[in-house]
């Protein structure tokens, strides 16, 4: 059950694991208590709470050495090793995993043979040592397929692809992850599943797809979810966290990190923290947070100078653990010389009553035989103070080991000193530009208010003759008979009306940060209608449609004035952007839906197809028709100005290639 349970469903396997302890240590059976010790870590390994993992599985390497069982002892190792992979003692992790392995092939043990070749193979990739973590890796895979093991395939191929992940080719990696999926669909494993469709994610991010990277991370992360792998959902925020900030989302991945940050917190994976802060950091420094970002730098030396204590105490403990195990074999070796002995000596004597008068001559042959047998202990005696000397060496080079640790801590503390002093003189820097950026600031604000002033007083100015002009040509268009006369009239009429119109607009920018909000009813359909019209005169449009489409009993609440300048706008640049591309038919269809939290107002050109290109520039504000038309970045200007007022959203998009849609969405309240 346990097996069957601590991929998929490890919180159950923990459970069937305790339960087995219990039954194990009730009956005394010394055999299947370092079992179950070696499972139950199994499982917390799987959970990413590796203390405790290392815990039961030493606890369960003791047991095995007491009792001299030789199968458990190699299980054991290569758990300790996998383990210390996962905390980052990849000295120790390769110890045990050799150890393991030499094991395995002196008892020609095939079980657990994939795990112990690709677990070294992990520890040569973290090492950098591609050859070597290849050469063991393709071994584990060589294995589980002779085996015709495919979970144990599905994870010898994750760890090759992470493998050239690491090696920055990118698709290698992604033929093996590929692989790995097609075997997930047929064999089920939850947990190796979600590690190839986490490293589909990383392929899919190094080769600019975000789209599928999200996906990838996205299946995965459901995936650790379900079985509760902390440390696996810890990662994934961060991925996702790069992967927003490689778009310019750097607000949405700060969210990713702080989730990221509280598992990595919950379960004590300082490794996570500093990866989660490194990136922080950048992004902070990206936002020109220097204080912030230099704040997390600090906390990450920190926390780099703990795991490395923690580190220090890890191996210090295994020590005693490795000492014991040289005593015990030590121990083991003189009760077999001792035995060798006492059945020596009851077969002296058994011999000497039984045939000491018939079988006199035997006497010599059994001397012979004694001094024989007293070489061969002898021997072995002088062995086992060779592994004594051996023992006490190993002990000195642990001691002097201790002490390179200690001296490299030292440097540490050194170093720390240095980056305070540099920290502090950073952050004089950081003032002093703080200075620097408040005064120009200040000056940048003087400027836009002269601007402001200024722009004021000329719209002012230039809005007595417009307006005089306009009311001439209302005259002239009354009173003049002649046709071509009535043409220019008309035609300057329109100028003028479109010349008034942008002087409002620049007024209204200016007047924009400013503007107090008021909340009214709107009455789309008049809107509409009243800014068609008069968008289409001033564009000499005379045969055009407008279809409204507003669900009924429909309400909504905004700042009028500025609902008003939108539609006139976007409604006046669709008109211009029609004309430009020699369209018969003027045909644009509004509609307007309202969802919880906002409303959606769609203005369909009808037959009017824009290439990506074209679509970016009318986000910047120009069109290809901007040469004709020079008011149309105004406009658009205007439109952007006013939505982000109103703190909603305008985009530009294409329907099945044909037409072109501009997109309004709006808050239901003004904030």
């Amino acid at each position: 059950m346990i097996f069957e349970n601590w991929l998929n469903q490890p919180d159950s396997a923990e459970i069937y694991a305790e339960q087995a302890l219990i039954i194990s240590r009730r009956l005394n059976d010394q055999k299947n208590i370092s079992k179950s010790l070696r499972l139950l870590g199994g499982t917390f390994n799987y959970k990413g709470e590796f203390e405790k993992a290392l815990k039961y599985n030493v606890e369960a390497l003791e047991i095995a050495n007491q009792i001299n069982d030789s199968i458990l002892m190699h299980n054991a190792l290569n758990n300790i090793g996998f383990v210390n992979i996962s905390l980052g003692n990849f000295q120790n992790a390769l110890e045990y995993l050799m150890r393991s392995y030499e094991m395995k092939k002196k008892l020609k043990v095939t079980y657990g043979l994939e795990h112990t070749l690709n677990n070294i193979g992990l520890v040569y990739q973290q090492a950098l040592m591609f050859d070597s973590a290849h050469h063991y890796l393709q071994k584990g895979l060589m294995v589980a397929k002779k085996n015709q093991d495919y979970e144990l395939m599905i994870y010898s191929q994750n760890n090759i692809g992470n493998t050239h992940l690491k090696q920055f080719e990118f698709d290698e990696a992604e033929k093996y992850f590929r692989s790995s999926l097609r075997y997930t669909q047929k064999h089920e494993n939850r947990n190796w599943q979600a590690v190839t469709l986490y490293g589909m994610g990383q392929v899919m991010l190094f080769k600019a797809q975000y789209d599928s990277a999200r996906y990838y991370l996205n299946q995965s992360f459901s995936i650790r979810e379900s079985i509760k792998d902390q440390k696996g959902m810890g990662e994934i925020y961060l991925w996702l966290a790069k992967l927003n900030f490689m778009q310019g989302e750097e607000e949405q991945s700060l969210s990713f990190l702080r989730k990221g940050d509280s598992i990595a917190n919950k379960i004590k994976a300082k490794d996570l923290l500093i990866k989660i802060n490194e990136v922080e950091a950048m992004i902070q420094q990206k936002l020109g947070n220097f204080e912030k970002a230099n704040e997390i730098l600090s906390t990450n030396l920190k926390l780099k100078d703990s795991l490395y204590v923690n580190a220090l105490g890890r191996n210090l403990s295994l020590i005693n653990l490795k000492l014991r195990e040289n005593q015990n074999r030590i121990l083991l070796q003189e009760s077999q010389i001792a035995l060798k002995e006492k059945s020596f000596q009851n077969l002296v004597y058994i011999s000497i009553l039984i045939l000491i008068i018939p079988f006199s001559f035997l006497l010599v042959l059994i001397f012979q035989r004694n001094r024989k047998i007293n070489n061969t202990l002898k021997k072995q005696n002088d062995k086992v103070e060779a592994q004594k000397e051996e023992i006490e060496t190993q002990k000195e080079y642990l001691e002097q080991n201790l002490k390179k640790l200690e001296d490299a801590k030292n440097v540490i503390s050194q170093q720390k000193e240095e980056l305070e002093i540099l920290n502090q003189q950073l952050a004089g820097t950081v003032d002093k530009r703080n200075i620097e950026l408040k005064s120009v600031n200040e000056r940048l604000r003087t400027t836009s208010l002269e601007l402001d002033n200024f722009i004021y007083k000329s719209s002012h100015d230039i809005k007595g003759p417009i307006v005089r002009l306009m009311g001439i040509c209302d005259l002239a268009l009354q009173d003049v008979e002649d046709a071509k006369a009535l043409n220019y009239f008309s035609m300057l009429d329109k100028a003028a009306l479109r010349l008034n119109i942008i002087i409002e607009s620049l007024k209204l920018i200016s007047e924009l940060q400013e503007k107090q909000l008021k909340n009214r009813l709107i009455d789309f359909r008049t809107i509409l209608q009243d800014s068609f019209n008069e968008a289409a005169y001033i564009e000499n449009i005379k045969v055009f449609k407008l279809n409204i489409d507003i669900e009924k009993d429909f309400l909504f609440y905004s700042d009028e004035s500025l609902v008003k300048l939108i539609a006139f706008n976007l409604i006046q640049n669709s008109l211009q952007l029609m004309k430009s591309e020699n369209l018969k038919n003027y045909h644009i269809t509004f509609s307007v839906s309202q969802k919880s939290d906002d409303i959606s107002m769609l203005f369909k050109l009808d037959g009017l197809k824009l290439i990506d290109d074209e679509t970016n520039k009318l986000m910047n504000g120009f069109s290809k028709a901007q040469n004709e038309y020079e008011n149309i970045s105004i406009g658009l200007y205007t439109v952007k100005q006013c939505i982000q007022k109103l703190k909603g959203n305008l985009t530009i998009k294409s329907s099945k290639g044909k037409d072109t849609i501009f997109e309004v969405s709006l808050p239901k309240t003004v904030q």
